[in-house]
């Protein structure tokens, strides 16, 4: 059974999938807004921004109300095992109280060489003891709330979700190279799907003897119209075709302004279907979300991360670990730096193509999809 909330509801339907529709997942969405931003210090709003993470997925009222009707569904459903995205944190509490185990899936079970807490005070002093020592406060009365012991869960620095009994990732071990891993951590890497036809009109309109370079925010934190235009500069300059995927966050108004702005030639959509684009695509430019890289990495592209929020970080530092692109500051993005990356990738015999390919096959090499249902019934 899969418990999520409406937005899946649809699809989940097509696909035959049981499932239960939650009232509340305890996660926020769209994040709270950061207060007083205007008058804030540098780190003011980088006390601010960690407040605000924290209160988008650790809510003590959500994630209470969301735990109560896991536990009412997990009661009915009788599972063997409950498997949950690392931010669900009424999953783990609600595992325990079920008594099942706990799986978590797209994440690793990271070994507190460093906590996170300590890397951050390196930057921000004071204000990551605070957020780190509220998070465990609202994990502690949680887990009271529930008579939980937090047997899932890491409270030994920054409080975060941690299996005993799996971790799930679909990634590689090239990947995490030099990351101190726990080994309930299991790697099923992926393969890209068979290529689809090319249904969008746009892109047999395309100049086949240039190379194609996908350039996207995502669907989250999309409204950043220098990061369009700089990469699409970037790709004219090396002699590319920018294909612009910037999501439904822009106004009309907005939308003609970036275009006027744009090389030509230049596409600019809202959405792209990867099995159809990216079988052709030579590199792309985008945020580091971890749908879009792993779509890359499984494809063998080439790629520069400009990462804006969330676990985009996590993703650049992958990239570059592995060797199959680069890692570019928001900040610090300008033409001549993108520009300079790009003609590190494009060339055939380029050490990040050569790297693009060999990650391929290792991930597909793992198992993918088949070989993480055989590692899931194992733990049930």
């Amino acid at each position: 059974m899969w418990a999520t909330g409406h937005e899946l509801q649809s699809e989940l339907a097509a696909q035959g999938v049981r499932r239960h529709i939650l009232q509340g997942t305890g996660w926020r969405w769209p994040p709270p807004p950061l207060a007083d931003l205007n008058a804030a210090s540098q780190e003011d709003f980088q006390r601010l921004r960690m407040i605000r993470s924290l209160d988008q997925w650790l809510d003590v009222k959500r994630v209470r109300a969301a735990t109560l009707e896991l536990i009412d569904v997990g009661k009915r459903f009788r599972p063997h095992v409950v498997v949950s995205e690392m931010f669900t944190a009424a999953a783990g509490i609600a595992a325990e109280v079920l008594d099942v185990p706990f799986a978590i899936a797209g994440w690793p079970a990271v070994q507190a060489k460093l906590s996170e807490g300590d890397v951050l005070r390196a930057t921000v002093g004071r204000d990551a003891d605070f957020v780190g020592e509220l998070a465990q406060e609202r994990v502690r009365a949680l887990l009271a709330d529930f008579g939980a012991t937090g047997i899932n869960w890491a409270l030994d620095g920054s409080a975060a979700l941690r299996s005993p009994y799996l971790h799930l990732t679909y990634w590689s071990p090239r990947w995490y190279a030099g990351t101190p891993l726990l080994p309930q951590t299991r790697m099923v890497g992926g393969s890209a799907p068979p290529a689809q036809p090319r249904a969008s009109p746009w892109l047999d309109q395309l100049p086949m003897d240039r190379p194609w370079i996908f350039i996207t925010l995502g669907t989250s934190f999309t409204q950043d119209i220098n990061f369009f235009i700089i990469a699409a500069h970037a790709v004219a300059q090396v002699g590319g075709v920018p294909i612009l995927a910037i999501g439904k966050g822009f106004s009309a108004e907005e939308v003609a302004a970036l275009r006027s702005r744009l090389p030509q030639p230049t596409v600019l959509v809202e959405r792209v279907r990867f099995a159809e684009l990216l079988p052709y695509t030579a590199g792309a430019i985008h945020h580091g979300g971890a749908g879009t890289t792993h779509a890359l990495v499984t494809h063998g592209i080439p790629q520069i991360v400009v990462p804006k929020a969330a676990d985009q970080g996590r993703q650049a530092k992958g990239v570059v670990r592995s060797g199959v692109g680069y890692h570019i500051p928001p900040k610090q993005m300008t033409v001549s730096l993108v520009t300079a990356a790009l003609q590190k990738m494009l060339p055939g015999n380029a050490p990040a193509r050569q790297n693009a390919a060999s990650l391929q096959e290792e991930f597909a090499s793992l198992g993918g999809v088949p070989k993480a249902a055989q590692i899931l019934v194992s733990v049930a």
